[in-house]
């Protein structure tokens, strides 16, 4: 029996996804309006009709699941809020995190967050890393608000809180 929706993005796809959104919104030729109204959204607020340009005009893919359109708007949210070249596959995550200094209270509530937190939680994390200029993996951010089952994102908290306490300044 196969439980994913029809028009969900497979993890398989993930990577080139967020990829793909990121250069797009990054490529000088995006429009400033759409990048402004995506940077203005917040969650609980619909979804602007900027996001459904952005992924029907630019992405050229079916839109997601509707009940993963919130996470894939944080995902366009964050490419905006991070600002150009905002996705380093590269720097995972956790590492961001520990070297601008988030505190480990914080990054427990993050991955422990239940879903009904979990969208204002990373909205708080990314503002934080913005605000450090620091740039990380956002495949591993969209794994993180798409993953719906528990074994997976157990593994997922696991490999980010990894990353953190490996990369976590030796005074902290």
């Amino acid at each position: 029996m196969n439980t994913t929706a029809p028009n969900s993005i497979q993890p398989s796809n993930l990577s080139s996804m967020v990829g793909r959104l990121a250069a797009i919104i990054g490529a000088r030729h995006y429009p400033a309006g759409d990048r402004s109204a995506l940077r203005r959204w917040a969650p609980g607020q619909p979804v602007p009709l900027a996001f459904y340009r952005l992924w029907l005009r630019h992405v050229g893919a079916d839109l997601p699941a509707q009940y993963q359109t919130e996470a894939w708007m944080l995902i366009a949210w964050a490419i905006v809020t991070l600002g150009e070249k905002a996705h380093d596959p590269q720097r995972p995550w956790g590492q961001a995190l520990a070297e601008a200094g988030f505190s480990e209270g914080r990054l427990e509530r993050l991955l422990s967050a239940p879903a009904d937190v979990r969208a204002d939680l990373f909205v708080q994390a990314v503002r934080f890393l913005a605000a450090k200029d620091e740039r990380f993996d956002l495949v591993e951010a969209a794994l993180y608000l798409v993953t719906e089952d528990e074994a997976k994102r157990e593994g997922l908290a696991r490999r980010i809180a990894q990353a953190f306490y490996r990369h976590l300044p030796e005074t902290a």
